[in-house]
């Protein structure tokens, strides 16, 4: 902490007083850029007031800090004098734009007052709030507090728990995943046409496009296969017999429903399956016209950004819909229900490392892989991952591991991970499927081995349509249920369950995603 000290407007005093401005500030949580702009703006300040009050005037310079947060104060005492004032016709000083711009900081802030007779400078740093960060974030908290007010909900009359039950949560519910599944599939169609177009033209999609978008479908029916299987051991609800054999004409006929009737219907109805398929064909065919119509790329990406901006301003609305699902889920079930969410936590764990490790030890074994030094350079990537539960905030991290050291070629790198990011989502795929086999063992429901079919068909082609944001696979889940004729009421158990496994899933995800990628970056000589 630095007292009054008093100067004059010279040269040597004001050289003195920006150093010490920068010094301090240098020092404290303002950025580089902040920290500039205060000493330009000062300087520029101190300079006027020296033109204005002479060099012999004097003035008091004061630093201090409290609890780290600096300030600097600087008085002169006089006849009223802002040297942040400034009128646009007088060329000798900075304009009134520029001053705006220096006086415009992410962390403090800069004033002028007169008082008691002195002109005052101050500038400070505004102190940083961190955000605490909660596991789940607002899935967590919207989910603690459905609990909370389940409880409050109990304690009422039977006839205000029914009213409230049926005549104000059901009906908003409904609206608001009518209002997401809206979105979702506008979504869907921009995300795999943008992610078609990313690809340079019919050709390199024939050739190299085709070839990882299978791979990606295979990857996931291993995971979904996978997931299948460990969910059998904690809900056994597969039957393999009597009833449960294959309908061949109904599989044709379901494989067949992916085909739209017409482009409009599938949107109208919400039907996801034909909306992938329509996406396709769209993608392929601007892939034609890019020569004819070169802008039409273009369009597509600012429509994708349009429609991306709009799931993200819908998406506020999903942890609405988590918290009326759990409500609903807790206010009308047995505690025995709500404590058999371990089942689902557990199935998600160990599916999801499970295949991890698997596809790690493959790529280990396929490429002599040395498995410590890989998780230690992609450590950063994995980090970012997990502690963030999101694939999207790791990509950039994830595009300079994969050139620099996975050395795979850059222009691929561009190609498939932007790709992958929009069609290749083997946990989401895994977790529809995990999510069909809890719903169905909590409402002591059966599951055919044709019912299994459908159940991997729709979570492979469901998984890509999974909204990028928190919650975004609860429209999905309400997709898939309404298909098998299941109910909804699980829905607000799962979400809850993701709150313990959204972090864990996502950096599994990303380890799946990298051996993926080096694996078919090695098959197609695209590893340097």
């Amino acid at each position: 902490m630095l007292a009054d000290t008093k100067m004059k407007f010279s040269n040597e005093d004001l050289e003195k007083t920006i150093e010490n401005v920068r010094v301090v500030f240098e020092n404290s949580a303002v950025s580089k850029r902040d920290c500039l702009k205060i000493c330009l703006l000062l300087e520029e300040a101190m300079l006027r007031c020296q033109q204005h009050f002479g060099s012999e005037h004097k003035y008091s310079l004061k630093i201090q800090k409290w609890f780290g947060v600096p300030k600097v104060i600087i008085r002169i005492k006089g006849e009223p004098f802002d040297p942040f004032y400034t009128d646009d016709e007088d060329e000798e000083i900075l304009s009134a734009d520029i001053l705006k711009g220096l006086m415009s900081y992410e962390h403090a802030e800069t004033v002028y007052a007169y008082r008691n007779g002195c002109n005052e400078i101050s500038t400070y740093a505004r102190k940083e709030w961190k955000p605490v960060k909660i596991p789940g974030g607002s899935i967590t908290i919207a989910a603690l507090l459905a609990v909370v007010c389940a409880a409050i909900h109990a304690m009422l009359p039977a006839g205000w728990q029914t009213a409230i039950l049926q005549d104000a949560v059901e009906p908003l519910l409904k609206t608001l995943m009518g209002l997401i599944v809206a979105v979702t599939g506008p979504f869907v169609f921009l995300s795999i046409v943008n992610g078609i177009c990313l690809m340079e033209d019919v050709a390199t999609f024939s050739s190299v496009g085709l070839r990882v978008i299978r791979r990606f479908f295979a990857v996931m029916l291993l995971m979904a296969l996978f997931a299948a299987a460990v969910c059998q051991l904690f809900f056994p609800v597969l039957a393999l017999s009597g009833g449960s054999q294959l309908a061949p004409a109904e599989l044709i006929r379901l494989l067949l429903g992916i085909l739209p009737h017409n482009l409009v219907a599938p949107f109208v109805e919400g039907n996801i399956l034909q909306i992938v398929c329509i996406a396709i064909l769209t993608g392929i065919s601007v892939l034609t016209l890019t020569n004819v119509i070169p802008n039409v790329k273009t369009l597509i990406d600012e429509l994708n950004k349009l429609i991306f901006k709009m799931m993200d301003i819908v998406s506020k609305v999903i942890y609405a819909a988590i918290f009326l699902n759990v409500f609903k889920v807790i206010a009308g079930s047995s505690l025995d229900t709500i404590f058999a969410v371990w089942r689902i936590i557990a199935a998600n764990y160990v599916f999801c490392t499970g295949f991890g490790l698997l596809m790690l030890l493959h790529i280990a074994y396929k490429y002599k892989l040395n498995i410590g030094a890989f998780l230690r350079k992609g450590a950063k990537v994995f980090l970012i991952s997990f502690s963030t539960a999101s694939n999207t905030a790791a990509m950039s991290a994830n595009m300079i591991f994969a050139k620099e050291e996975l050395k795979i070629e850059g222009k691929f790198c561009d190609f498939w991970l932007p790709l992958s990011h929009a069609m290749f989502s083997p946990s989401a795929a895994a977790a529809l499927v995990a999510g069909v086999f809890y719903t169905a063992y909590n409402a002591r429901l059966e599951l055919s081995l044709f019912s299994l079919v459908i159940t991997i068909i729709l979570a492979l082609q469901l998984s890509i349509a999974t909204p990028p944001v928190p919650g975004g696979i609860m429209a999905i889940y309400a997709i898939i249920f309404n298909q098998l004729a299941l109910p909804l009421d699980s829905i607000g158990m799962l979400m809850v369950s993701a709150v313990f496994v959204v972090n864990i899933s996502s950096v599994m995800s990303m380890l799946i995603r990298d051996c993926e990628l080096l694996d078919i970056a090695g098959e197609i000589g695209k590893r340097r």
